[in-house]
């Protein structure tokens, strides 16, 4: 800002030497003297190029860096969210809030911010200097100048409006985007390109008919700011020509006076441009506020560490998701205690799924309890807690990384080559990674798309057996490997984790065999807990599955 004042003075007062030279040369002046005036001209120039990129660097550096903040900001926040929020909010819009929003918020804080002072202060160091040349030309040539702030208020509401319809759209192009090519073999196995095609011009039509609008408003500022300041050379040519005529005005008064209303210009363009660029930032601050006042449903304000896992119980657990009035789980109470292991099944819908996200707080708890040791889950904090239960979700997704990278996720630093290699030969997956080109250092696409399914699942299963969690959560995972690489996944976790318990959900009953108690749920109830042979006695849900699935299976 200093810069910036700096700069204003100089080029206020650069007109007034050009005066002082012209009415030294119509005086017919010694050339020394005009040759200092020439010297101080110049050396106002040399320090006027210097202030201007004093300011523009350091502007430059201010609002990239503000961008900076707000956009970590942002991403700290969202990253604390849970699920629900994700759930109401597409990807697309949340990539556009931090990719077009930030950006339209940096140039209403940089480059906005900037040109509207730089023409509050020019204004009011160029208005008195041409008071002081001639008072009745001042008024009479800026007599169309009151009626500014009044246009530039109209159009600073449309922009307003108009800008905010703009985000929305941009968002919505982006959400069938990146929803089209993240499902595009979908889109080929079903040949829906055309549609899906025709769906994507039909959103960028209405975006670029939204941004016509916005352009559209927007280019009636220029034409309005110049028209009631240039109109002022005009009448400057019919008022100043009497005094000129008799010569109580100079030349070099004539010529600076002309200067000064061009210099007025700009100071009423840039209001025009700080404030339409400001609107264009406070509709997209609009929508940064609105993410940045949204609260999590699982605040982290636990403060106990688990050192090392002893019980978890469920007491009377029960929930329902926002959207609908059917508890998802009702009065659902059970115990798992160090070194066991927990199998669960159930039909579709039943719950399972919930439970995990419960016990991991994806979902904030609000009927019932859920103790680890004794201390109820909220009290524990989140790391703490998840690096307890670990949960090898049912969608596998991988990282843009290496292979090694996304088996070492959870660790500290990546995992030793040698323990990599013997995680990836019990998920059988050595001599398919072997055959890449980099092996373990190969880089995976996005969500590890250049892999089949059953790769990415069983490389998820690997990722969570290296952590060696105290216990492993196993979200139907098992689903995508055959009996065998199950066999050797079972041997591994009771060979070197012998205090490890798990919580495996499955559908099949060969990856439940060796499970210490089966839970089953239908409907969100708990319809039998024990031991697999309790359970077959009890559960109608389980004879079913045993029948269709076949005793051989489970006796293996």
């Amino acid at each position: 800002m200093l810069f910036l004042l700096l700069t204003n003075a100089l080029d206020s007062a650069y007109p007034l030497v050009m005066k002082a030279a012209i009415d030294q040369i119509q005086a017919k002046a010694p050339l020394s003297d005009i040759g200092k005036t020439c010297l101080i001209f110049l050396a106002m120039m040399t320090g006027l190029a210097i202030t201007r990129y004093g300011w523009r660097a350091n502007f430059g550096r201010f609002h990239t860096y503000a961008a900076e903040h707000i956009r970590q900001k942002i991403f700290r926040h969202i990253t604390s969210l849970g699920p629900n929020f994700f759930h109401k909010n597409p990807v697309g819009e949340l990539m556009s809030l931090l990719t077009n929003d930030v950006q339209s918020f940096r140039q209403a804080i940089g480059p906005g911010l900037l040109i509207l002072a730089d023409g509050i202060i020019y204004i009011l160091m160029v208005l008195p200097i041409m008071m002081s040349l001639n008072w009745e030309w001042t008024w009479k040539t800026l007599v169309f100048l009151p009626l500014v702030p009044f246009l530039i208020w109209k159009v600073m509401r449309l922009i307003h409006l108009n800008y905010k319809i703009q985000q929305e759209r941009f968002s919505e192009l982006t959400g069938i985007a990146q929803e089209t090519v993240g499902g595009i073999r979908v889109i080929k196995s079903f040949a829906q390109e055309n549609n899906r095609t025709q769906l994507f011009n039909g959103i960028s039509a209405g975006f670029e008919k939204a941004c016509n609008k916005v352009a559209r408003v927007d280019s009636m500022f220029i034409p309005v700011m110049e028209f009631g300041v240039t109109s002022g050379s005009v009448i400057l040519l019919f008022i100043a020509k009497d005094g000129l005529y008799s010569g109580a005005v100079t030349i070099g008064t004539f010529f600076a006076f002309q200067r000064y209303i061009q210099k007025m210009v700009w100071p009423m363009t840039a209001l025009g441009m700080g404030f339409s660029n400001f609107q264009k930032g406070y509709a997209s601050f609009d929508r940064i506020k609105e993410v940045l006042q949204t609260e999590t449903d699982i605040p982290d304000n636990g403060t106990v560490e688990i050192e090392k896992f002893q019980t978890l119980e469920f007491k009377n657990v029960s929930f329902r998701h926002k959207t609908s009035s059917v508890y998802a789980l009702k009065n659902v109470s059970f115990t798992l205690n160090a070194g066991e292991s927990l199998g669960i099944m159930g039909p579709v819908g039943a719950g399972k799924t919930t439970l995990l996200n419960l016990l991991t707080r994806m979902y904030p708890l609000e009927e019932g309890q859920i103790l680890v040791n004794g201390h109820d889950i909220s009290s524990i904090t989140q790391e703490s807690l998840r690096r307890t239960f670990l949960l090898v979700p049912q969608e596998a997704f991988l990282f843009s990384d290496s292979i090694a990278d996304n088996l070492s996720l959870g660790l500290s630093e990546r995992a030793d080559i040698g323990e990599i290699q013997r995680m990836t030969e019990i998920v059988d997956l050595t001599k398919e990674i072997d055959s890449l080109p980099h092996k373990f250092d190969s880089q995976l696409g996005e969500r590890g798309v250049n892999l089949s399914g059953g790769q990415k699942q069983r490389l998820t299963i690997a990722r969570g057996i290296i952590m060696k969690t105290p216990v492993l959560v196993l979200d139907d995972s098992l689903s995508a490997v055959d009996t065998r690489t199950e066999k050797a996944i079972e041997q591994e976790l009771r060979k070197t984790h012998g205090s490890l318990s798990r919580i495996i959900v499955a559908h099949r009953l060969s990856s439940l065999k060796s499970v210490d108690r089966l839970l089953i749920l239908k409907d969100g109830h708990i319809e039998a807990w024990g031991t697999m042979e309790q359970v077959r006695e009890t559960s109608p849900t389980f004879q079913k599955i045993v029948q269709i699935q076949g005793l051989g299976d489970h006796h293996e």
